[in-house]
């Protein structure tokens, strides 16, 4: 007997072809350097790593609230895990690296074994040097990658609310979001003239979306999105 196969548009095909097609557009020269528009296609595992009196670890839980807070209100079906807090060592001449070959390699930055060797899935070393903070590259076939945030005590870090924004900015490029240039939202960033100083607030406050984000959220995470099978 004759067998077939169906080929139906399931959720899960739909979410497999549209992240094959950000991921070939993003081969392109120039575009998509920490390969913006590719969503996870499992859960990631997310450790912090860093000093165990670090604030930013709680702005870290509260910017890992915050996506999930938004992707909820969406309707998407995809969540980051609460993080794990791992005192460890940070390998900041690695960090200053892949800080500074993200922007000029626009199909991925390779990213220093010094970072590969760091445990997670979704890995968010908080620096203690000068660099600019960073959403790196996927890298172990699409399973990790790397935020690495700037030391706190180098500005703009040290303005109020600034480092609440940069986290919370960083971590929506590590779940697919690019930048605009509307120096009034989240996600403003190169080649527009916005800089992490724009964050600064007298009152916390983590600053928004604009609609075309929150839809392409949806597009890369839909209501019926699961883990992809390995």
């Amino acid at each position: 007997m004759k067998s077939t196969v169906s080929w139906a548009l399931t959720p899960r095909r739909i979410r497999n072809v549209f992240a094959g097609l950000m991921f070939l557009a993003c081969l392109g020269p120039g575009v998509c350097e920490a390969q913006f528009g590719v969503p996870w296609r499992q859960v990631p595992s997310v450790v912090v790593v860093g000093a165990a009196d670090d604030p930013r670890n709680a702005l870290v839980d509260e910017a890992i609230s915050y996506w999930n807070q938004v992707l909820e209100g969406l309707g998407s079906g995809f969540r980051l895990p609460a993080a794990r807090h791992v005192v460890q060592a940070v390998p900041e001449e690695a960090l200053q690296s892949l800080s500074q070959l993200i922007p000029t390699q626009p199909r991925g930055a390779d990213v220093p074994a010094a970072l590969r060797d760091l445990p997670g899935g979704l890995t968010i070393v908080l620096g203690n040097s000068d660099f600019v903070s960073f959403a790196g590259p996927f890298f172990d076939a699409g399973s990790r990658r790397i935020v690495g945030i700037r030391s706190s005590s180098l500005a703009p870090l040290t303005l109020p609310n600034v480092a609440r924004n940069v986290i919370t900015h960083e971590l929506g490029h590590a779940i697919g979001l690019g930048h605009n240039s509307d120096p009034t939202l989240l996600m403003c960033g190169r080649p527009a003239s916005c800089r992490p100083s724009l964050f600064q607030s007298s009152e916390p406050r983590v600053f928004p979306l604009n609609d075309d984000e929150k839809r392409r959220l949806l597009a890369l995470y839909p209501p019926g999105w699961s883990p992809a099978s390995k």
